[in-house]
């Protein structure tokens, strides 16, 4: 038996407890992500929030008429620049990977080989087929076993051991807390999860009955697969500077919340055929308008029942716990640069006003009528619209960031 050693310690969860609480609200999301957030962590990274708001996916708002549900993920771009960027600038080196060419046979010996050096790994699942596993330790993922019904969903864990003899995976499931989210599962179950992570049969890409749909029909996952891993290689760069790596993203975030990012091409295929769409506070803003209009409507299955937009349609928990890391990695910026007696005002008052907007959307997350969902989201735009100015206002203190050492460093 391998085991990642250390990484109960690292693991690092993106559920928070709702109204019914767990297991029943145990709200989570943005699994693309959160188990690089545990890698780093696992790597030496212990400021899991400044790692999650440096990222640029707690700034992220997209809404797309044409498809109708608006998204609070997703950063600057696709995940894979999620997962090249932050690591990157948290001065790791990160990997993705897909599509062995060896197919299972490589993709497994690569999996192993990478637990068998400590490395945990993120991978991409058809996890409808490994919920029975988990079901049976986890009173989280049994509620979901018990009142899903046929369904099939993909999903990113985080594989952090295995046993050849047994025959098992360990799994850690980002949408869990402890000693529950761990997890042991058959191989041959795991080995046709991960394939099935493709989604494409004889006939081209199928979608999976039970993903969220879109115009009257039923939706792919998030197009990553087969054999999708993406890992964090252990080593931080000892030339690693902190103050680079804020005056970096702090831009990026700054464009990212005011919409600027990400550009039409990182949304749509052909740059010939780019409909309206839009993007951060700004979009936020466009999209209240367009649920005050009546345009922008619940979402319908395509056997016809009405899914509410902000329950089932979409789910702004990724709202919660992004603006949790927004908010974490401003308040860090704050004191980095009041350790350099660089003046911290706005970014102070930015990281409140995301704050706020995570609290708002605890609220926005249970609340079925699109009015009062759309007055909601409202508020939360305003909060981060003022966020955004407060951002916008900060940067010409935090360029200076890396002209001066903190001042404990300066006086020795």
């Amino acid at each position: 038996m391998t085991d990642v050693k250390g990484y109960d310690q690292s693991y690092f969860s993106m559920t928070w407890l709702g109204d019914n609480g767990y297991p029943q609200q145990a709200n989570a999301g943005r699994c693309y992500f959160t188990g690089m957030l545990g890698q780093l962590r696992h790597m030496g990274e212990p400021d899991v929030l400044f790692a999650d708001g440096i990222s640029g996916d707690g700034f992220s708002f997209r809404w797309l008429p044409m498809w109708g549900a608006p998204a609070f993920n997703g950063g600057k771009g696709a995940f894979h620049e999620i997962w090249e960027y932050t690591p990157k600038i948290l001065g790791y080196r990160g990997h993705w990977e897909e599509d062995d060419e060896d197919g299972w046979d490589g993709a497994w010996a690569k999996l192993r080989s990478l637990v068998d050096r400590g490395i945990p790994v993120q991978v991409g699942l058809h996890y409808s087929l490994m919920l029975p596993y988990g079901a049976k330790t986890s009173p989280r993922l049994a509620f979901l076993h018990e009142t899903m019904g046929p369904s099939g969903f993909g999903h990113h864990v985080i594989v952090a051991g295995y046993n050849l003899a047994a025959g098992t995976v360990t799994i850690f499931e980002p949408n869990d807390v402890l000693p529950f989210a761990r997890y042991e599962a058959p191989i041959e179950v795991f080995a046709r999860a991960w394939k099935e992570a493709d989604q494409r049969d004889e006939n081209g890409y199928k979608p999976w009955v039970g993903h969220h749909p879109w115009g009257g029909e039923w939706t792919l996952h998030d197009g990553y697969g087969p054999y999708l891993m993406v890992w964090v290689e252990p080593e931080r760069d000892p030339n690693w500077d902190i103050a680079h790596a804020i005056r970096d993203s702090f831009r990026r975030n700054t464009k990212i919340l005011s919409g600027e990012y990400p550009r039409p091409y990182a949304v749509f295929g052909s740059q010939w055929q780019i409909p309206t769409f839009h993007l951060g506070a700004p979009g936020m803003l466009a999209c209240v308008e367009a649920i005050r209009a009546g345009t922008l409507k619940d979402t319908v299955a395509p056997g016809g029942q009405v899914r509410p937009l902000f329950v089932q349609g979409n789910i702004p928990n990724h709202g919660v716990m992004g603006r949790a890391g927004a908010a974490g990695y401003l308040r860090r910026v704050a004191k980095e640069m009041a350790l350099r007696n660089l003046r911290a005002e706005d970014v102070t008052a930015a990281a409140d006003c995301m704050q706020a907007s995570s609290d708002l959307f605890r609220a926005l997350r249970y609340e079925t009528a699109l009015p009062a969902a759309g007055e909601i989201l409202a508020q939360i735009a305003g909060r981060e619209m003022t966020a955004l100015r407060h951002m916008q206002a900060a940067w010409a203190d935090v360029k200076l960031i890396t002209r001066d050492q903190p001042l404990a460093l300066a006086a020795e």
